[in-house]
């Protein structure tokens, strides 16, 4: 089932404009600092308004014509963001399950044995590391199981070696999940090795990079 975003943002000075639809796969979505990137993640987990129409696996998100916005956290999303926000005084296994509906201490121990950080599930998050924060938000976002992720560099503090690790348990719980994952990135070898799509971001407008005839083009999506 196709994916629909198409909308308008005014957010301060930037204008954010997004007109494409995707399936459930893995997009990346890059650009240089301040071209809309977290402002269209921001957006699609309603935390931004936004005009226009989102439809998500049949289900409208937003539909400004019939005035109809769904509630951020009607949307099942999953979310990382470059300020990961655990609550300092929770352990690392309470932060992961902050917020679930359920309790499933099998799935808790998976995500934690693939993201690597089944040795720090009693400790505080004042005693990880910046890369180990960032991979407990990563479980955090996963854990419930969400049909959308959306991720904002979310391997930008990890050491190469795990990135390159992380890229595969990334892609084999989308397979798993069969859900879509937008995520926000710098990094070449992210797009390279993890992207079904790749979408370019310049100056508040989105750009969809497309391969013709083994050479890739830009154009507005």
């Amino acid at each position: 089932m196709k994916n629909r975003i198409q909308i308008i943002a005014q957010i301060g000075i930037m204008r954010l404009q997004a007109d494409t639809e995707f399936s459930d796969e893995i997009i990346i979505v890059s650009g240089e600092n301040g071209a809309g990137k977290t402002t269209l993640l921001r957006c699609l987990a309603g935390l931004d308004d936004s005009e226009g129409q989102m439809l998500f696996h049949g289900k409208t998100w937003l539909d400004s014509r019939a005035g109809f916005v769904l509630p951020s956290q009607a949307r099942q999303i999953g979310c990382v963001w470059t300020d990961v926000a655990l609550l300092p005084w929770l352990s690392v296994a309470k932060n992961i399950l902050l917020g679930a509906e359920f309790e499933d201490a099998a799935w808790l121990l998976e995500l934690a044995g693939l993201l690597e950080i089944s040795a720090l599930l009693q400790r505080r998050p004042s005693m990880l590391s910046t890369g180990e924060a960032q991979r407990v938000a990563l479980a955090r976002a996963l854990y419930k199981k969400p049909s959308v992720l959306l991720l904002d560099e979310p391997f930008s503090a990890q050491a190469p070696a795990i990135r390159q690790r992380l890229r595969v348990v990334l892609k084999s719980i989308q397979g798993k999940l069969n859900m879509a994952v937008i995520m926000v990135s710098h990094d070449v070898e992210d797009a390279a090795k993890l992207a079904d799509q790749h979408w370019r971001m310049r100056e508040g407008r989105l750009l969809k990079e497309i391969e013709m005839t083994g050479m890739n083009k830009v154009k507005q999506a």
